[in-house]
């Protein structure tokens, strides 16, 4: 029962566990695949956000550069060869140059060129830079497109973009779309370095499209992701709109961090708390339900039922311990039943052995009947001729009342009883003159029911004999018959002299004691023998709470027998 038991409970308690690891499985890499799907779309985002500003950035730096070459000034500077007028010139755009400033983030200076010099608008650029917007100026390329380009400084490494872009006569004149010049637009790119080196869980690099030189890269930002890590998840390069510039994102399998780093740690940590608690329910179960339970039956199939030895013991104050005190009322109430049913089968015993020694007293009244039948025919035969029909009426009812007596069932209706009883009352009234007489009440509902053979008459006869027979005239015998559903109640009752005290307390307190059977030869007096054994017979064929009642006053005098109304057998 433990093995089965305990498994039965490992088995509920892992297969739930079980489903929900399942569960969790499944749901880590659902999670795991939308992470990848989450990073994939943030990269790509990242991208689009950084394509904007750079397409903000970009946007601010033609609209200065068109919004300066569209001035007549400018166009009149470039044509003009006086450099008073481009002192003029230069000091009427500080203006624009305030409003430029605030819409272009970065904007460091504006350059013209009339292709012989430059002019800066702003500040003045180092040489180096200089001279590199002078080589993009006197390309031959640049008298008809505009272009984006960067620049990155030898002397501190640090990258700028520039717009170029040609000026053209915008006045309605002869000279109309002339050619007059060229204009730059120098910005730094602090925009652009934050914003890819605010990226560090993707790598991001910004390259110029047609040198293929790396402008900028976050990778200094990224050194803190372990190298067994560096492989590449995803890669997505995307063309910089308005540029020459392109920029890829790539995702490495170190930013997948559901199960990697501290997450992976905390998911390991609810594992093993998960499984400690586990063991530890297993423990508890074990020790407080289920060795119990094997103990209870250990016990229980332990117990001596010869000996009679039931009870089980226990401790527990918990349910366990509840069940353990209701079995042991049932036990006590099993080894009641079997003391009861000991002693049902010695009342039993006792019933077959007493049935089998009126069967010997039976045997040996019924030496030759037939004689007894003839002599009894005989003397009805002389009674009727000699004409004394009292004598020839005593002599059947003799004839009928030994026959009832020796022949026939042991249970027997309550009719038939109350008939030879009334036999033998004849005989009675015949033999004191009129000074007893007798009275049947009889209920019609009493009359089927079956009552052991003859146990009437002996109650009847003691109390004609030891309660009438002394008074001279007027006694009378009522016999009473009531039912109340399963019970019978026969009652005889006499107007004779009763029981003195004495004699009714010891005749009470034999009625109380175990079933014994008193024969003649006891010394008991022959008045209590019939009532006493009267008594015990219809306790051992009825049960105890079936048995007889003595009620006795002056003048009256009456014996009640309790049956069961609803005897079946007739055997």
């Amino acid at each position: 029962m433990k093995k089965s038991l305990s498994r039965q409970f490992i088995a509920l308690l892992l297969i739930p566990v079980c489903i929900i690891l399942v569960i969790n499985f499944c749901i880590i890499i659902h999670l795991h695949k939308s992470q990848n799907e989450e990073l994939k779309n943030y990269c790509i985002s990242t991208l689009e956000n950084i394509n904007v500003n750079i397409s903000s950035m970009t946007t601010s730096m033609k609209k200065t550069a068109t919004v300066f070459s569209s001035q007549e000034e400018t166009q009149a500077y470039l044509e003009s060869s006086s450099s008073d007028s481009h002192q003029l010139q230069r000091l009427s755009y500080s203006e624009l140059i305030g409003m430029a400033q605030s819409y272009t983030p970065g904007l460091i200076d504006i350059l013209m060129w009339d292709q012989t010099s430059v002019t800066s608008l702003i500040s003045y650029i180092p040489a180096d830079m200089e001279d590199f917007v002078v080589n993009q100026f006197q390309d031959s390329r640049n008298d008809t497109a505009s272009y984006f380009h960067f620049y990155i400084q030898p002397a501190t490494d640090t990258p700028y973009m520039m717009y170029f872009a040609p000026i053209y006569l915008t006045s309605f004149s002869e000279n109309f779309g002339k050619y007059v010049g060229n204009i730059a637009i120098i910005c730094k790119t602090d925009a652009l370095y934050k914003l890819v080196n605010a990226s560090t869980d993707i790598s991001l690099t910004i390259s110029d499209r047609t040198t293929n030189q790396i402008l900028y890269s976050n990778a200094v930002a990224r050194r803190h992701i372990p190298a067994r890590n560096n492989f590449e998840f995803f890669k997505k390069t995307m063309e910089l709109s308005n540029s020459n510039l392109d920029i890829t994102a790539i995702a490495y399998n170190g930013q997948i961090h559901l199960l990697q780093g501290q997450e992976s740690q905390l998911l390991l940590s609810l594992a093993i708390l998960l499984l400690v608690y586990i063991l530890l329910v297993i423990l508890a179960v074990q020790h407080l339900i289920i060795h119990p339970i094997h103990q209870l039956n250990e016990t229980i199939e332990n117990l001596d039922y010869k000996n009679n030895e039931l009870h089980l013991h226990t401790n527990l104050k918990n349910e366990i311990g509840s069940i353990t005190s209701h079995v042991n009322h049932m036990l006590d109430r099993i080894s009641s039943l079997n003391q009861r049913d000991i002693e049902s089968q010695a009342r039993i015993y006792e019933m077959e052995l007493n049935k089998k020694q009126t069967q010997i007293y039976a045997y040996q009244s019924q030496i030759n009947p037939h004689f007894l039948y003839n002599m009894l025919q005989c003397m009805r035969g002389i009674s009727l001729m000699h004409d004394i029909p009292e004598v020839a009426q005593i002599c059947t009812n003799m004839a009928d009342l030994f026959r009832y007596s020796i022949k026939g069932a042991f249970l027997v209706p309550l009719e038939n009883e109350l008939n030879i009883i009334d036999k033998y009352l004849y005989m009675i009234e015949v033999r004191f003159q009129g000074r007893i007489t007798y009275k049947l009440e009889v209920s019609e509902n009493t009359k089927d029911c079956l009552i052991p053979k003859m146990i009437l008459q002996p109650i009847v006869e003691n109390a004609i004999f030891h309660g009438l027979d002394e008074i001279e005239e007027g006694g009378i015998v009522t016999i009473k018959t009531t039912r109340s559903e399963d019970d019978l109640y026969i009652t005889v009752t006499d107007n004779g002299v009763g029981f003195s005290k004495e004699k009714l307390y010891d005749l009470t307190r034999k009625l109380e004691e175990e079933i014994t059977f008193i024969n003649n030869s006891s010394s008991e007096t022959s008045d209590n023998i019939g009532v006493i054994n009267i008594h015990n017979k219809i306790r051992l064929y009825e049960g105890n709470n079936y048995g007889l009642s003595i009620n006795n006053i002056p003048n009256h005098t009456s014996v009640t027998l309790h049956l069961n109304a609803k005897q079946q057998t007739t055997t």
